[in-house]
């Protein structure tokens, strides 16, 4: 009786002489292979502390098998410290739906935050972005993203 971990002298065998084949990158990451597409766009929020802008759309379609791998906000010429909570959405206009958030704080500058995300969005999906923060008049962010 082999120990646990331990090969038969056939496993061995059929192991060494089977033909070794290149790994791609796709199967080691489980990514599609590097076809990036970014988006830059900008969004508001509310025009009262606390309240989400509308949802403002930055890719219509997002084609077929695609991952959102990449999440970075910074203000619009901002001046003052704000913290700010950003969704990633999914859908049609009117019945869009969250599929991924970020939070952070900024100090007044236009330093990026960035989130590294890894997730699967819907076929062929419209991807939207509404964001909040602490202000009492609507302010402007900058959003990137990365989907691949």
């Amino acid at each position: 009786m082999p120990e646990f971990g331990e090969l038969q002298p056939t496993e061995v065998w059929a192991a060494t002489t089977r033909t070794l084949t290149d790994i791609s990158e796709e199967e080691i990451c489980d990514l599609p292979l590097l076809e990036s597409r970014y988006r830059l766009g900008t969004i508001a929020s509310a025009a009262s502390a606390d309240g989400f802008g509308s949802w403002t759309q930055l890719i219509a379609d997002v084609g077929t098998g695609k991952r959102l791998i990449y999440l970075g906000m910074r203000p619009d010429s901002l001046t003052v410290d704000a913290w700010f909570e950003v969704e990633i959405g999914e859908g049609a206009s009117g019945s869009e739906a969250a599929v991924a958030r970020m939070n952070g704080i900024c100090y007044g500058s236009s330093a990026m935050l960035t989130k590294r995300l890894n997730k699967s969005l819907s076929n062929n999906a419209r991807i939207t972005a509404r964001v909040r923060d602490h202000s009492a008049s609507a302010l402007t962010w900058a959003l990137a993203l990365e989907t691949v």
